[in-house]
């Protein structure tokens, strides 16, 4: 509105005619249409919500998460595989007395003995969905250790946890925290040499629900709603994968998580065995442990319910049932397949070998009685390698209700690159951000565009000065001399202008998906604005109105920004990346109509040539494309994702790719905004195969 008025009276002062006074009012009516849009899409956000407001937010959008991610994962189908479990050995975890005097000492309604707390660690044993009553209710202070073997199921009986969890707090049962969101965190990501934990939670928090990376209401300071929810103890902390923590980190990392979480704090933290045995017991340097922490070690799983559920999953009967007969009478014997099936991981990737899917015959698939082959497979780590070989091709293979537009090839192609990629570049992290892919390229696209550029620009300025003699009587050689040495500078000058999005975009740290825009000016906006109208007022005869135009249009082009994503709608990579791509092209539409029409249609009242015209034009796009290139998240993934797809590297619709692995074949999961391979494990056979091991 204030562009409009500025507009109106510069027009009535210079006593501009209806043309030009059209001309300038241009920029500020494209700036008041994209306010509009900004208006319409955050007038929610308007008001100040309290904590708890957005705690009930994200409660919502963690069960909507979660909620998703049990039934893609197929952990109902054909039925629930019940996890077990016993009390942890008692040297990785405190004495019961201990705990139970900690948690009578603690003021309040902490202090409080309910009966329902186990009197002995034999009190934790359970299955299944018994893991949200043995936390609540069994365990006196709340910090449950979760430990298991490779591919037992800690991350799905997490997720149950964190499901019954946020159930209880809907139906608002008594007890301390009840008002707490468990929120499952990868701790794979956490390096804590270099943050502590509440700082890489709240990163983390803000990177799956963006929204909480804006400001908290006013009364809690000048920070952001993660610190704050996290400061009010309104998160409960449920940290999978502890030993997916490099090992020199481990002892620094179990000693920040309790000076962080400090007992009176919830918390469920999950490792495998032997990694935190090595921490309690080091070998040098002192011991440490959860502090306060009662623990639950989950059990191999029985061979009557492994036989009977792959059985089930087959059909119960018929041939493709019968098909299991020689694998299950070695199940629970210390052959090797009866090794290797023994955990949820393994007998998934079993099911999804050898088991017809719905719709699918038997006939064609490799027969399950290969793996009690010991030629072929003579321990149980030849029978895992060949169950994560052999996944991949199987989840890709020909089914009449999944049609897949990749062949196996090409799907084991691209999830070898990306495991390598997410090894070497992010340092085996299990997160495939779609974001951070550019890291993948560094910095060869803009050098390659840049060369590309200014070698087709200067044969094209080189051209130009050729066939355009600047004197008839010039010879023939100097003119070609001329036209050589400036058609160079030119073109390798303006290459380089040309490419600065590209350079500017792949910068050293990814950009965080945008879902819309915002008017946020800033001086070098103005600074720029003020520049431009200064340069197109010193030629003499252009009006003031005209330099007017074009600043205020820079101005309104720089001053656009972009919101973060909201928490209450679906969270998702492919919400994400579809939000940030249409904030991408509004911005550079916005952009171009700002900085260009009004100087276009002024060369147009001035009766330039149709070459000015174009020539403003494509100014006003390059000045939107860089802006969106470094202003949001989807402009540097495409180039990376083109760049990549032609050296066939990863297919050229990745994200369609990605959404197909993780609806319909199982390999990915999803967390927050990223999307993880199946397991740590299936990653990292992935990535020693890529390098040839």
């Amino acid at each position: 509105m204030g562009g409009i008025i500025g507009a109106l009276w510069v027009a009535h002062h210079f006593r501009l005619g209806a043309a030009a006074t059209a001309a300038s009012l241009l920029p500020s009516l494209a700036s008041s249409f994209l306010s509009w849009v900004t208006f319409r899409s955050g007038a929610e956000r308007a008001a100040e919500q309290s904590l708890e407001e957005i705690a009930e937010h994200l409660s919502q959008a963690v069960q909507n998460q979660w909620e998703t991610e049990v039934q893609v994962r197929r952990v109902n189908d054909p039925h629930p595989m019940a996890v077990k479990w016993r009390a942890a050995p008692d040297d990785l975890v405190e004495a019961w007395p201990l705990l139970l005097a900690t948690a009578g000492d603690w003021p309040g309604e902490l202090g409080s003995a309910p009966e329902g707390w186990a009197s002995s660690p034999a009190g934790l044993e359970g299955s299944g969905a018994e893991i949200t009553r043995v936390f609540a209710e069994r365990v006196p202070t709340q910090r449950l250790l979760v430990l298991g073997a490779p591919g037992a199921g800690k991350t799905v009986l997490l997720s149950r946890l964190v499901l019954g969890l946020l159930h209880r707090r809907s139906m608002s049962v008594a007890g301390p925290h009840t008002n707490a969101v468990p929120v499952l965190f990868p701790l794979a990501t956490w390096n804590p040499a270099r943050q502590d934990l509440h700082a890489w939670m709240a990163e983390r928090l803000a990177s799956d629900y963006p929204t909480l990376a804006d400001p908290a209401p006013t009364r809690y300071g000048q920070i952001d709603r993660a610190r704050a929810l996290l400061g009010r103890r309104l998160i409960l902390p449920v940290l999978d994968g502890f030993d997916e923590i490099p090992t020199p980190l481990r002892t620094t990392a179990l000693s920040a998580i309790n000076e962080a979480l400090p007992m009176g704090h919830p918390v469920v933290l999950s490792s495998r065995v032997g990694e935190y045995r090595d921490v309690l017991h080091p070998r040098s340097g002192l011991p440490v442990k959860l502090a306060g922490a009662a623990g639950i070690e989950l059990r191999p799983l029985d061979a009557e319910d492994v036989a009977a559920y792959l059985r089930r999953d087959a059909g119960t009967r018929g041939h493709a049932a019968d098909r299991w007969g020689p694998v299950a009478v070695q199940l629970g014997s210390a052959t090797p397949v009866g090794e290797a099936l023994r955990t949820p991981l393994m007998l998934f990737l079993a099911r999804a070998i050898y088991n017809p899917r719905p719709g699918e015959g038997s006939h064609d698939l490799p027969h399950p009685a290969e793996l009690c082959d010991i030629s072929r497979f003579p321990t149980r780590v030849a029978v895992e390698r060949h169950l994560f070989s052999a996944f991949i091709p199987a989840a890709y293979r020909s089914h009449p209700r999944y049609p897949c537009r990749w062949t196996p090839q090409q799907a084991q192609r691209t999830f070898v690159f990306l495991a390598r990629y997410l090894h070497r570049v992010h340092n085996s992290t299990p997160d495939l951000a779609w974001w951070k892919l550019r890291r993948a390229v560094q910095r060869s696209i803009p050098a390659m565009v840049t060369q590309a550029m200014c070698l087709f620009l200067s044969v094209a300025f080189t051209a130009i000065f050729l066939i355009i003699p600047l004197d008839a009587d010039s010879r023939i050689w100097a003119r070609a001399g001329f036209a050589l040495i400036v058609g160079s500078v030119l073109g390798v000058l303006t290459g380089i202008v040309l490419a600065l999005p590209g350079w500017l975009a792949f910068d050293e740290q990814p950009r965080r998906p945008a879902s819309g825009l915002r008017w946020a000016p800033r001086w070098p906006g103005a600074a720029i604005a003020v520049a431009a109208t200064a340069l197109l007022v010193a030629p003499a005869g252009l009006p003031l109105a005209s330099a007017a135009t074009v600043g205020l249009g820079l101005y309104i082009a720089f001053g656009l920004g972009v919101t973060s994503a909201d928490t209450t709608m679906t969270v998702g990579p492919m919400a994400l990346w579809s939000r940030d791509r249409r904030v991408f092209w509004t911005l550079t539409l916005g952009v171009t109509a700002s900085a260009g029409l009004g100087p276009w249609i002024l060369l147009v009242l001035s009766g330039a040539n149709a070459a000015g015209q174009a020539a403003a034009l494509a100014s006003a796009l390059w000045l939107g494309l860089t802006i969106a290139f470094t202003r949001t998240a989807w402009g540097p993934f495409s180039a990376a994702r083109l760049h990549l797809a032609s050296r066939h590297r990863i297919p050229r619709s990745l994200m369609a790719f990605l959404a197909d692995a993780h609806q319909h074949r199982g390999v990915l999961r999803q967390v927050g905004a990223v999307y993880q391979l199946r397991h740590i494990d299936l990653q990292r056979h992935l990535a020693r195969a890529a390098d040839g091991d």
